[in-house]
């Protein structure tokens, strides 16, 4: 028994990013089907043989650049004192942030802490959290330098006083992919040991979600719409808080489908362009000068906001902008792939970074957000030039 448990399973290969997208749309579709709300409208036909083209386009797409090595990459060096210096940095940048504001979001609850953060700074600091700390956890990795681990350490508790959940999620999931990169077999008792830890992630994550939003057990079982074979169930309420978490994207876009008015829906191509394509940052600096305003798509809730990466492109463009979203995805990690082969001093965490952004796209259209596109497009430049042109001894 205990020579099956020892047993090594390889998960490497399956750290693909179009392999990611089918595993997270699977398993929000998975745990739709649960049955725990009573305000969720029931899956169609029609999204859930589109999300099954999908799967079959990106599986052989995956397999096409898995089986030609696109995604083998060298193990590259790095520079301790370099990894010294940006750590400080985002240190800096964190305090600047915090003084600027003038309190600290877990400290001060007066204040909506999704409008914490100095611009340009604060995005400068929070992309910057999330892709050092994955290449601090990659550089622990490589030289067993506990400080390393100890600064990503350090930035997830910055983000945890922020009630930055999202980047928590970003840095935790993006390391333990780089992990499973550069490991590649996995025991089977470790795989079995994470498989049970499960339903404590689901409780933290819950009561942290319902600590942050000042959201009490009534609000979440009623307002909330959990179902009554939920309720009599005995499970927690904090794990229906996950539960709404990975499942309600998905029945805000049935939503839309449901309210459609044929393919091509309201027909708006110049909101598509902007609210889907054209990154956040640039559309909210536009919106003015053009006249334009954030669409206001269907919602099974006021409360519940999210739709997906493909919510707002099929409010919009119907099932053609779902389409275009696909090849848009498609496009962008291949293009992505593309700068990291020839910028590889961060192509592991790179990697890493992008299959957590589409392992996320089930939740948000992450992929026209300002920070995303630097972790994803400009560090792997800037910082491979940096770190390869400096000229002390690479460890």
């Amino acid at each position: 028994m205990w020579g099956l448990l020892n047993k090594k399973i390889n998960l490497g290969h399956l750290i693909n990013p179009f392999y990611i997208y089918c595993a997270g749309f699977f398993l929000a579709v998975f745990v739709y089907l649960w049955g725990w709300s009573r305000i969720f409208p029931e899956l169609s036909a029609s999204l859930i043989v589109f999300l099954t083209v999908s799967f079959i386009l990106f599986i052989f797409t995956g397999y096409f650049i898995g089986k030609h090595n696109l995604l083998a990459f060298h193990n590259r060096g790095f520079k301790a004192y370099l990894n010294d210096i940006i750590f400080w940095l985002i240190i800096l940048l964190c305090f600047i942030n915090i003084l600027y504001m003038g309190y600290l979001p877990i400290m001060d609850r007066s204040h909506n802490y999704r409008e914490f953060g100095m611009p340009i700074i604060d995005p400068v600091f929070n992309s910057l959290s999330i892709f050092f700390s994955v290449f601090f956890f990659q550089s622990y990795l490589d030289s067993k330098k506990k400080r390393f681990l100890l600064y990503t350490v350090l930035i997830l508790i910055l983000q945890f006083l922020l009630f930055r959940r999202s980047a928590i999620v970003w840095i935790i999931t993006s390391s333990f992919f780089l992990f499973l990169l550069k490991k590649q077999n996995m025991h089977l008792l470790i795989l079995i040991a994470g498989i049970i830890c499960i339903p404590v992630f689901s409780y933290c994550f819950g009561i942290y979600g319902n600590t942050r939003s000042n959201l009490t057990k009534s609000i979440v079982l009623n307002d909330l719409g959990a179902s009554d074979a939920f309720k009599n169930s005995g499970i927690d309420h904090n794990h229906y808080m996950t539960y709404l978490y990975l499942s309600s994207p998905l029945a805000n876009l049935q939503e839309n489908i449901n309210k459609s008015k044929g393919f091509f829906n309201k027909g708006d191509l110049k909101d598509f362009l902007f609210y889907c394509l054209v990154p956040e940052s640039i559309t909210l600096r536009l919106e003015e000068p053009l006249h334009l305003t954030s669409p206001v798509c269907n919602l099974i809730t006021p409360e519940l906001i999210v739709g997906s990466f493909y919510m707002i492109g099929f409010y919009t463009l119907g099932w053609f902008g779902m389409i275009i979203m696909l090849l848009f995805l498609s496009s962008l990690i291949l293009l992505c792939l593309a700068i990291i082969r020839k910028w590889d001093t961060f192509a592991l965490v790179t990697l890493s970074l992008l299959c957590t952004t589409v392992s996320l796209l089930i939740f948000s259209n992450f992929l026209n957000r300002l920070d995303v596109l630097l972790m994803l497009f400009f560090y792997p430049v800037l910082f491979d030039f940096l770190y390869t042109r400096s000229d002390p001894k690479v460890i």
